[in-house]
């Protein structure tokens, strides 16, 4: 069984649909209804429709995202810096077995971006 998709829910369109596309590399898919589905290199979905009220999430909830390498996580963190995202937690490493921080998207439902190193 696959996880295929998460559907979430934003005020602007177009700026949730660019930020994960900046951000982490979703490309549109197709249409639907007013909103749009993003796939990224994996075939992973994130469907995102416009919504008049944000539902509240507790403050444990976040989507995450493990990337390859700690430069990785670094890269889209110093990028995240540039163009002025908040952040829930800064970008730390641990060791030389992780990295990781959390940001919010532009409607607030926070994302941690991580590397864990692969244990043998």
């Amino acid at each position: 069984m696959t996880l295929n998709h998460v559907h979430i829910g934003t005020k602007n369109l177009n700026r949730s649909k660019e930020f994960y596309e900046l951000f982490f590399g979703f490309k549109k898919k197709f249409d639907h209804g007013e909103g749009v589905f993003l796939e990224d290199s994996k075939g992973f979905l994130i469907a995102i429709d416009p919504v008049e009220n944000l539902p509240e999430f507790p403050n444990w909830f976040h989507l995450g995202f493990c990337l390859d390498n700690k430069e990785q996580v670094k890269s889209i963190y110093d990028e995240m810096v540039t163009q002025g995202i908040k952040f829930a937690k800064d970008y730390q490493e641990y060791g030389e077995d992780a990295a990781a921080f959390y940001a919010f998207d532009p409607d607030g439902f926070k994302i941690e971006v991580s590397w864990h190193r692969d244990e043998l």
